[in-house]
């Protein structure tokens, strides 16, 4: 999986640092993001999708880029994060102190289709 890197701007510091990836919905089954992004240093995050989501879209984070779990919201017990269906930007806040970020595209039911939604994570600094 190609690792993303969301950079601090060198120019100054005030400005947010935004990354584009790809999430696959595959109807039928779940679909990770094509990409990881390495999101060390911010302190929050705006995801933003193109169009209106139809499916939750799970928020998986890492410390080393090789074992994922769900994002959890702290204090809610068993909640994980989930950007609902139905919007198109969030801010996650869950985010900060996280190392490495991947996204993950609920079922959707039925199968044999699939469809590509790129989505924007803004680091704000």
């Amino acid at each position: 999986m190609p690792l993303k890197i969301l950079a601090h701007p060198v120019d100054d510091k005030r400005k947010a640092s935004v990354q584009s990836t790809t999430i696959q919905l595959a109807t039928g089954a779940t679909a990770n993001s094509a990409d990881t992004i390495d999101i060390r240093g911010f302190a929050n995050f705006t995801v933003a999708f193109e169009t209106t989501m139809t499916v939750a879209v799970a928020v998986h984070v890492s410390a080393d880029d090789t074992t994922y779990i769900p994002l959890h919201s702290p204090g809610v017990s068993g909640a994980a994060v989930s950007l609902a269906a139905g919007a198109f930007a969030y801010d996650v806040p869950e985010l900060a102190g996280c190392h490495y970020v991947r996204f993950q595209a609920a079922a959707t039911g039925g199968s044999g289709s699939t469809s590509n939604v790129t989505m924007k994570i803004m680091g704000k600094v």
